[in-house]
C-alpha cells in the first residue's frame, strides 16, 4: 500500500473510528501497522463506509415515502362538480351509511349508495353537505332508514366499504344520476308506491331499485 493511500485511509479511520479487536485505532497507529494489517483495516473502512451509505439511502427512501403518504393523506378531497371539501367527519358519515344500507352487498352496490348521496349534495333540491343529506328529514321522515332504526350507529365499517367510498369520492359512478333508491322487498308498500308513482325508475341492482 502506498504512503498516500495509507494517509487517506488513516484520515478516514480518524474521522469515523474503526475498532480492531475491540480497540479504536487512531490515525498514527494505523500508519505504523504492518502491510497485512493495514490492508485488513482498509477493507474494514470500505465495508463501514458502504454500510453507512446503504443506511443513509434506506433512511432517505423511508423519509421520501413518509412525506408522499402524508401529502396524499392531507390532499383535500372535493365532491366532483362542486367546491365542497369532504372532511374526515363527512367521510366517516358516508362510510357508516353505506355500510348500513349495503352491508350484505358487493362493492358496486356500495359505490351506488355513495353515488346517490353525492348526487344529492350536487343537486339544488337537497342539502349541500354529506352529513346534512344523510340526516335530512322531510315532513319529519328520515331519508335513510338506518339513521332511525339504529343500524347507522351499530355497524362496523369494513375495508370493502372504505374502499367503495374512496372510489366514489374519486369519481367512480354507476348511478346514472339517481337521487333515490329503495329495496322493495323490505320497504313498506306505501313507500314503494310513492317511488313508482312520483319518480322515474332507472335500474335495479342487487335488490336496490334506483330512481330520479
Amino acid at each position: 500500500m502506498t504512503l498516500k493511500k495509507k494517509i487517506e485511509i488513516a484520515a478516514i479511520v480518524c474521522s469515523i473510528g474503526i475498532c480492531s479487536f475491540g480497540q479504536k485505532v487512531c490515525a498514527s497507529e494505523f500508519m505504523q501497522l504492518p502491510k497485512e494489517s493495514s490492508m485488513k483495516m482498509e477493507h474494514l473502512v470500505q465495508t463501514k463506509l458502504l454500510n453507512e451509505q446503504r443506511e443513509y439511502l434506506l433512511q432517505a427512501q423511508l423519509v421520501t415515502k413518509i412525506n408522499l403518504e402524508k401529502q396524499i393523506k392531507e390532499k383535500p378531497v372535493y365532491i366532483q362538480g362542486t367546491t365542497h371539501q369532504v372532511t374526515e367527519r363527512e367521510r366517516s358519515v358516508l362510510e357508516r351509511i353505506v355500510e348500513a344500507e349495503a352491508t350484505d352487498k358487493d362493492m358496486k352496490s356500495k359505490i351506488l349508495v355513495a353515488n346517490v348521496i353525492l348526487n344529492r349534495v350536487r343537486s339544488e333540491d337537497f342539502p349541500d353537505s354529506i352529513e346534512a343529506v344523510v340526516f335530512q328529514r322531510e315532513n319529519g321522515n328520515v331519508q335513510f332508514s338506518p339513521t332511525a332504526d339504529g343500524r347507522y350507529e351499530s355497524v362496523t365499517v369494513t375495508e370493502s366499504t372504505k374502499e367503495s367510498v374512496d372510489r366514489a369520492l374519486k369519481g367512480e359512478d354507476y348511478s346514472e344520476g339517481a337521487l333515490y333508491f329503495v329495496e322493495k322487498t323490505i320497504a313498506s308498500p306505501k313507500n314503494v308506491s310513492w317511488f313508482e308513482r312520483s319518480l322515474t325508475r332507472l335500474f335495479t341492482y342487487e335488490g336496490h331499485s334506483f330512481y330520479k
